[in-house]
């Protein structure tokens, strides 16, 4: 079993990666300017990949992220965290935009999910402490079940 991580998904904005070795997912967000339908595929392969497999933890790297439309933030919110969740995701450790316009829209969208439960993300400032942020989540939570 080779331990790189496996490409899933990709596109001009985005790539999932299934690390197998830590059980992971890693969605690389691109600096692409996407909307609509272009944007919402991106999306929606992250559902996809939360369906096939669920509960598994996410390290969401949207340091390069481009700015959302507000069509866009208002699908995200109202759809794609429901659905997202809804797949299974329960826990991501997220590396925010760098570009303060990005990360209005991004934490915007994200607040709301936060919001209705059921999903944890915390944030990092590097994909490296984000993924030790991950790892030391799923160790305690593993523990607690343990007990």
């Amino acid at each position: 079993m080779s331990s790189l991580p496996v490409l899933v998904y990709e596109d001009d904005s985005l790539r999932i990666y299934w690390n197998e070795k830590q059980g992971y997912y890693l969605s690389d967000w691109q600096p692409v300017f996407r909307k609509g339908e272009e944007l919402r595929r991106a999306y929606q392969a992250c559902i996809d990949a939360a369906k096939a497999r669920r509960g598994a933890l996410w390290l969401i790297d949207t340091s390069k992220f481009s700015v959302i439309d507000l069509a866009d933030v208002a699908w995200i919110e109202n759809w794609f965290w429901p659905e997202f969740i809804g797949a299974g995701a329960t826990y991501a450790a997220v590396v925010p935009p760098a570009k303060a316009v990005s990360k209005m829209s991004a934490s915007r969208s994200a607040k709301k999910a936060l919001e209705k439960g059921g999903f944890v993300a915390d944030t990092y400032p590097t994909r490296a402490e984000a993924e030790a942020a991950l790892l030391e989540w799923r160790r305690k939570r593993d523990s607690d079940s343990a007990d």
